[in-house]
């Protein structure tokens, strides 16, 4: 409890970690902006593959955020002190998350040999276990098809990269 009041009381260390959040927020926002106008001018230039621009967006925006909150955490104070206690429960965590999200990260995986692959891109006609469709969408987590009724339909990246891709016709 009194480590509590310690942090409540620390003003200077509450306004750094605010100040620290917020700079995250607006640099990570700025950024994702300034690239996502960078990715419309290359939509616009049909002869340039963006599938790769748009993931390298997500990881660069994902980046930011992760070290900006991180730097923000240990501005705290009651970071310092429990350091030691949070690492050792970061092991046990780590397990028990990594078999809690297996799917997740079963997904992310295949998101990422899907871009270095390359079997499809966007704007291709695919088909997917009985799925056809133009790729409007291509992400760490699914690939996003639509199909003749304009209709959308997102397949995680594990069942992508684990089934046969027919690609129809290249965009």
């Amino acid at each position: 409890m009194d480590k509590t009041k310690d942090l409540i009381t620390d003003t200077e260390s509450l306004i750094i970690f605010g100040v620290i959040i917020v700079a995250t927020l607006i640099i990570a926002s700025l950024i994702g902006r300034y690239l996502q106008r960078i990715l419309i001018r290359k939509i616009e230039d049909q002869n340039i593959d963006i599938t790769s621009f748009i993931f390298l967006k997500h990881i660069i925006v994902a980046t930011i955020y992760f070290f900006g909150f991180g730097w923000a955490l240990l501005t705290l104070p009651i970071s310092k002190n429990f350091a030691h206690s949070l690492f050792a429960g970061a092991g046990v965590s780590t397990l028990i998350l990594g078999f809690a999200s297996q799917q997740i990260l079963s997904n992310i995986m295949s998101g990422v040999f899907l871009i270095i692959k390359r079997p499809f891109k966007i704007n291709d006609i695919i088909e997917i276990q009985g799925n056809r469709g133009k790729v409007i969408g291509l992400d760490l987590h699914a690939t996003t098809i639509e199909d003749e009724n304009s209709d959308e339909i997102i397949i995680p990246n594990s069942i992508v990269s684990n089934g046969i891709i027919r690609n129809i016709r290249k965009g």
